[in-house]
């Protein structure tokens, strides 16, 4: 898990939120911090 990856994910944990990923970088973290819920790039671009 990278640095940028750490930051992330301690933020997610810190406010609650779900972590959405491209990835699967989180797995590992899954319900036990939070939520990761994955999603294809595809899906992604529709917010841009």
């Amino acid at each position: 898990m990278g640095k940028n990856d750490l930051w992330i994910a301690s933020l997610a944990a810190l406010i609650g939120f779900q972590l959405v990923t491209t990835d699967s970088d989180f797995d590992h973290l899954n319900n036990i911090f939070f939520p990761v819920r994955k999603i294809a790039p595809t899906e992604f671009q529709r917010f841009f």
